[in-house]
């Protein structure tokens, strides 16, 4: 029955393309207005499919009237579904409709950005004075470099979550959710979660989270003969040697991050932590083995 559900990655697309829907609404006067704009994007192939839904009249002996299949939310909804493998055209096609835009209410402004973030990009906003008016200008922009391999990796992350533990994808998917509705701490602390549950599989005797990341990493610590499994050896030894378990204390230190900044409340935890702890969680699952040794 899961298998029904959209993922937490395509549900933020859609409410993306849906909001970008409510864009075109606001910049269509007349009939004319959506083939204008499909043509300006480059999309004039898809007028013949859409034009009666971004049609928002029909006339009758020279009368007016409202088209009820006028919606030109379902419209950008669609289109983006079928261009979005294509960065540059997506990207393109989401611009041309801002290029129209020039206020965007707080709430819907601070939804749309936490979604963008989801899948890698960042809504930047410039205000000119003119004659003692703001006119607000908005641009849409990848937040970092690479942003189709990291749409690649959320998509593999949670298909092999939910192959090998499916019992971690509620975690996963609520950290998406959390972002996406503004709650920051709620999202790095199902990060922490995922994480701390995730290697606590990897050791399978005793299921210790650090003895899961050391299985992770493959490091093996040596020091008088002993090998180090606590955090506190491995650290002491690293303080002492300046070398040692380079991955282990990378991975370690996320998590300790992630515990302060969520589950510890140790700082006001804002949404570039968010990303930046959500993002990194990507990196960690996409280099750890999903596959969990048998007893």
């Amino acid at each position: 029955m899961n298998n029904v559900f959209d993922t937490k990655e395509r549900i933020a697309r859609s409410n993306i393309y849906s909001i970008f829907g409510e864009f075109i609404r606001r910049q269509i006067d007349n009939n004319d207005d959506g083939e204008v704009l499909l043509k300006k994007a480059g999309l004039s192939a898809f007028w013949d499919d859409y034009k009666n839904k971004l049609s928002p009249y029909w006339y009758n002996r020279g009368y007016q009237n409202n088209n009820d299949d006028y919606n030109p939310e379902y419209v950008c909804l669609s289109i983006c579904e079928k261009i979005e493998s294509n960065e540059e055209g997506l990207l393109r096609f989401l611009n041309l409709i801002l290029d129209g835009i020039h206020d965007i209410e707080d709430k819907q402004y601070n939804l749309l950005s936490n979604y963008l973030g989801v899948i890698g990009y960042e809504l930047q906003i410039m205000i000119e004075e003119d004659y003692g008016y703001e006119l607000k200008y908005y641009s849409l922009i990848p937040s970092t470099k690479g942003v189709q391999q990291r749409n690649t990796d959320i998509s593999y992350l949670h298909s092999m979550l939910e192959m090998h533990h499916p019992d971690l994808v509620i975690l996963y998917d609520e950290a998406i959710t959390n972002f996406g509705s503004g709650q920051y701490v709620s999202c790095i602390e199902n990060c922490r979660s995922l994480l701390e549950n995730f290697f606590k599989k990897l050791d399978t005797i005793n299921g210790d989270y650090v003895k899961g990341i050391l299985a992770a990493t493959g490091e093996s610590i040596i020091d008088n003969g002993a090998q180090l499994t606590s955090i506190k050896k491995i650290y002491t030894y690293w303080i002492d040697n300046k070398k040692g378990a380079d991955r282990f204390r990378l991975f370690q230190t996320m998590y300790s991050v992630m515990s302060g900044l969520g589950t510890h409340h140790e700082d006001v935890a804002s949404k570039e932590d968010a990303l930046l702890l959500y993002l990194d969680s990507l990196s960690f699952y996409s280099f750890c083995p999903f596959t969990i040794p048998q007893k």
